[in-house]
């Protein structure tokens, strides 16, 4: 159960990241500021997500072999990563520029974040976890905001995407293929794999749980700001 929870709850993560993206540019809106305040608030907030994704896709280009060239970690007009539904301009909160990569490159370098954005994660909610049972309130709301940034930080954007799909249809198509020859692969209730699947999916929840409670609180904020402006006549 554990195995099928995880991509449920990467998917629960994705959408609430997109409904706290939104709630954010209502709010960013309804005080005045156009889209260039949304990005520079959202990058603000999202800064240390930014930097461990960005670093990530730059140590493993290096481990890889491939070579790297320019890294930014504050947003420039671009093609893929974030997009504003009132203004409808895309924006890439940060890059990194590496030859072209070849298709184990593309996969390990586009995946980059997400392997080391989920290690972080399940290391920070540990951390929590020390800090709660130990009365730590300014380590418990540091390590919180790092936790709420990398969870929202993660996940890959379309030119990520783009690398790693030579190697996913390969190995989707060598799956086929083993699952047509009567390959199976079956994994004990007790095994390692089962229990760190747990461990994400617990790791994830509370990602999603976070997100949701400020989602909520914002859109209570949108509401009630809503109400309050006068009718025009």
């Amino acid at each position: 159960m554990s195995v099928a929870l995880v991509p449920l709850s990467l998917l629960l993560l994705f959408f609430s990241k997109r409904w706290l993206t939104i709630e954010i540019s209502h709010l960013v809106h309804r005080f005045g500021g156009g889209h260039r305040a949304i990005i520079v608030i959202w990058s603000i907030i999202f800064l240390p997500g930014t930097v461990i994704h960005e670093l990530s896709h730059f140590f493993f280009a290096i481990l890889t072999g491939a070579r790297t060239g320019k890294i930014e970690i504050f947003p420039e007009h671009l093609e893929d990563e974030w997009e504003d539904e009132n203004s409808g301009q895309s924006v890439a909160l940060g890059y990194v520029q590496t030859q072209r990569l070849n298709p184990l490159q593309g996969f390990l370098v586009g995946t980059a974040p997400f392997i080391v954005g989920l290690i972080l994660l399940i290391w920070l909610a540990s951390l929590l976890q020390t800090s709660y049972d130990s009365g730590q309130t300014v380590y418990l709301c540091f390590q919180g905001y790092l936790f709420f940034t990398i969870a929202n930080s993660f996940f890959p954007s379309w030119s990520d995407i783009k690398q790693t799909l030579p190697l996913i249809i390969i190995a989707l198509i060598t799956v086929i293929i083993a699952w047509t020859l009567g390959l199976r692969i079956f994994i004990s209730s007790n095994s390692q794999i089962v229990s760190l699947m747990d461990t994400i999916s617990s790791t994830l929840l509370i990602s999603i749980a976070a997100n949701l409670i400020l989602c909520v609180i914002l859109f209570l904020v949108n509401k009630t700001y809503s109400r309050n402006q006068p009718k025009k006549v």
